[in-house]
């Protein structure tokens, strides 16, 4: 182990410590949990990251005198390991891309043309002056308060009065148009529901998260209104998007789909390439399409897959299972929002139509991937206090991959396995627990121990000093075309079944790893979503 891991492991030791005081609360803490964050305050001296050991102390001296400021000087902590932890981070991802550059680089030359140059991303508009100051920084500074006395509180003592409060100041939020902070107070609020329900969903890492986020993004915001700072303000209450640019037409294949389930919805992340375009300069663009949606769980709709959900019809008039059958797929009048990577997201409008091709048949040229490139973006980018993760992310396609045949590290709703790929590239292997991890991970097991073992795609980002990975799909280069999906036919009787079943594509393209091929009543699927 390398001693950015050692330092990653020892990050990671104190954020669970921070989520814990979080949860039961500084009023509720003993003598022996501020022995053991002293301790670990002296390990980060000696690490030598003084910053965050003296905030450390500072919040241990101010929670053991119960002084008022004792949440505040603990979330400040927080922030410096936050911030902390994304530098060792993008450390760690640049020594272990640097790596694998020069291994390929010597073992053999890359014949491919140059990518081209990612499309134009027209900046932001001019920030808006702040509206409405004073009532903007009332609001602020009472959620501030508000996150604060549940720090100090804890997550147990919190009542029926603590979750309104919060509801409450989601909704102003959002009706301000503050879209980062109301979706994380709605974090909050959910799971401190789920907690006092004793709902086993409840995630202590993800409440804290969003708490700590909560309450940075107030306190942000409060000084923007006070320096009288628009571009500051608009930076925090939105995460600028990049304008859209609007597209005449495209062609798409999928590499891959992300599927999430919680207890109120579905939501499914489909990794597109762009494969034809009337604008030649997007062709081989990677582009994200998102869906969600609602749950339900009453009648026999409880018992369908997440999958069944995708033979419903969209308002323009497709149904988004067009997007696993292994087709090229035209889309008109839609728009991207694209990145830096000259990626991005797809929006389809009013307007907009999605018309199923014929099956691709061409995959190998899509099957590869630029590591020089992701370290340049790992270089270049400037680590914050309000980063996720996830937001610095990376395409990937392993070859050679190997798998623990056991976890390392098992909690939070994920097991994590050790998975190494050809070159030396390593990474840590994300497998959901419940129903996302179902199908993944007999899947990619099976997969691996091909004797022509495919490659395997996914998305990579990095976290606690480690490369991260959530595989999502096999990629063979056989030469055959997958066979197309049948879509379901309406039963003929009440009861009746009806196959929504999607073959695994053993020849030429990707096995999505995350989709069950279950069947479902499509009688079910009909009556009780409508």
């Amino acid at each position: 182990m390398n001693s950015l891991e050692e330092v990653g492991q020892e990050a990671d030791t104190l954020r669970t410590e921070l989520e814990q005081l979080y949860v039961r609360g500084l009023a509720s803490s003993s003598a022996a949990d501020w022995k053991k964050l002293a301790s670990l305050a002296e390990q980060w001296e000696r690490i030598g990251a003084g910053h965050i050991a003296s905030r450390l102390m500072a919040a241990l001296r101010a929670a053991e005198t119960g002084t008022k400021d004792a949440p505040r000087a603990l979330l400040s902590a927080h922030t410096s390991l936050h911030v902390f932890e994304r530098v060792l981070s993008l450390e760690a991802a640049a020594e272990s891309w640097a790596a694998y550059v020069a291994a390929r680089s010597e073992e053999e030359a890359v014949d491919a043309a140059p990518a081209a140059s990612p499309p134009a991303v027209k900046p932001p508009a001019a920030a808006p002056p702040i509206e409405d100051p004073k009532g903007a920084l009332a609001l602020l500074e009472e959620l501030s308060r508000a996150v604060e006395d549940l720090v100090r509180t804890g997550v147990p003592v919190a009542t029926e009065a603590t979750r309104a409060k919060i509801d409450a100041s989601f909704k102003e939020a959002s009706r301000r148009k503050f879209l980062r902070l109301g979706p994380s107070l709605r974090y909050v609020n959910d799971d401190v529901g789920r907690y006092l329900a004793g709902d086993p969903q409840f995630s202590m890492r993800r409440f804290s998260f969003f708490l700590h986020r909560s309450w940075l993004l107030a306190r942000g915001m409060v000084k923007a209104i006070r320096d009288k700072n628009d571009v500051l303000f608009a930076a925090l209450a939105a995460a600028p998007p990049a304008a859209p640019r609007p597209f005449k037409s495209i062609e798409v294949v999928t590499l891959g789909v992300l599927k999430r389930t919680v207890a109120s919805a579905y939501t499914f992340e489909f990794k597109l390439r762009i494969v034809g375009a009337a604008e030649p300069e997007l062709v081989g663009r990677s582009v994200t399409y998102s869906l969600v949606f609602a749950r339900k769980t009453e009648g026999k709709a409880k018992d369908l897959p997440a999958e069944a959900y995708l033979h419903l019809s969209q308002p323009q008039k497709f149904m988004p299972r067009v997007f696993r059958q292994g087709k090229a797929v035209k889309i008109t009048d839609g728009a991207l929002m694209l990145d830096e990577r000259g990626g991005g997201r797809l929006a389809l409008g009013p307007k907009s139509t999605v018309t199923e091709g014929p099956a691709h048949t061409d995959w190998p040229p899509l099957f590869q991937f630029d590591p020089a490139a992701a370290l340049e973006r790992v270089k270049r980018h400037t680590p914050g206090p309000l980063d996720l993760a996830v937001e610095l992310q990376e395409e990937v396609v392993v070859a050679g991959a190997t798998m623990s045949e056991k976890p390392i590290k098992t909690g939070d709703g994920r097991r994590i396995f050790a998975l190494r790929g050809a070159d030396g590239l390593s990474f840590d292997a994300v497998i959901p627990d419940g129903p996302d991890g179902e199908e993944l991970l007999p899947r990619l097991r099976a997969g691996l121990k091909q004797a022509d073992k495919p490659l395997l795609y996914g998305i990579t980002y990095y976290e606690f000093g480690r490369m991260m990975l959530l595989p999502l799909s096999l990629l063979s280069t056989g030469s055959e075309a997958p066979e197309p999906e049948p879509a379901p036919k309406a039963p003929k009787k009440k009861g009746s079944k009806s196959e929504g079943k999607a073959p695994v594509k053993k020849d030429g393209g990707p096995e999505h790893l995350m989709l069950s091929d279950k069947t479902f009543d499509v009688s079910a699927l009909v009556g009780n979503l409508f």
